[in-house]
């Protein structure tokens, strides 16, 4: 996928995360492992990994300057933005329900409901594993660009 469908794909999709990230930065690498978690359970947000070795146009465009960066994009429009783990006390062992709670913050996804809010995020049932046509769980492609749909 080319970068300036990126922007085209995010921008029609209601609620997006989008992951600024380098193959090579073990906090990049910390920060896709939560949502990786995250996302079979958020099947209303759209989840992209953007390599930034290959998107420059897209670093430049969403200014881009301290990995990992996560940009929460609702209604066509950066919501929010989280940059390092500074929202997390700089520490590498948050939760990923750490996470999901901020990122509900902005609504870019929502938190389950009373019952299902105390169980960790692995170990809550999934009843959907494909979301729709061309929106199934694949994981990373080795080559691409951007990575839709952790």
């Amino acid at each position: 996928m080319k970068e300036e469908e990126m922007v085209n794909l995010v921008g029609k999709e209601s609620k997006g995360i989008a992951h600024f990230t380098h193959p090579q930065f073990a906090r990049c690498k910390i920060l896709d492992k939560h949502l990786r978690t995250l996302a079979p359970y958020h099947f209303e947000t759209r989840f992209a990994s953007i390599n930034v070795e290959k998107c420059p146009f897209l670093v430049n465009k969403f200014q881009i300057r301290v990995l990992p960066c996560l940009l929460a994009i609702v209604d066509g429009r950066v919501a929010d933005r989280l940059v390092g783990f500074e929202e997390f006390g700089n520490n590498d062992k948050f939760t990923t329900e750490t996470l999901e709670k901020r990122l509900a913050k902005c609504g870019v996804i929502q938190l389950p409901n009373s019952e299902l809010a105390s169980v960790p995020v692995a170990q809550r049932p999934v009843s959907y594993q494909v979301i729709g046509e061309g929106r199934e769980n694949t994981g990373y492609a080795n080559d691409s660009e951007v990575d839709l749909d952790y």
